[in-house]
């Protein structure tokens, strides 16, 4: 799979590279061997590398925002047949409780 050339450019490639930069596993491996402790260090030595260069002042970091897009969420997003299914388990509720029969139930079948 290849990134789009926009993402090269910004990364720095001045042509088209129709491989992948590294092994898609090679930073998942990465963490594991460096642990929660490592990259702990290497956070508080970019930030004091950042406050030595003068990139970044100690009031910027007061507050930190973490922006997690990109991060897995269980988002389910109503469909029509999932908001059928909610309508038809809660008219089956509602014929019990009121003790209608049913002819017919996909209840009958799970």
């Amino acid at each position: 799979m290849e990134e789009n050339p926009y993402w090269q450019f910004f990364c720095g490639e001045e042509t088209f590279q129709h491989e992948l930069p590294c092994h898609p596993t090679s930073l998942p491996k990465w963490r594991q061997r460096v642990g929660a402790d490592g990259v702990e260090k290497l956070l508080k030595q970019v930030v004091r590398t950042a406050m030595h260069q003068q990139a970044s002042k100690a009031s910027e970091l007061a507050r930190v925002t973490v922006d997690t897009t990109v991060q897995g969420k269980a988002t389910v997003f109503p469909t029509d047949a999932r908001l059928y299914d909610k309508a038809r388990r809660a008219l089956v509720r509602l014929a019990r409780k009121h003790q209608v029969a049913l002819r017919q139930s996909i209840n009958q079948f799970y």
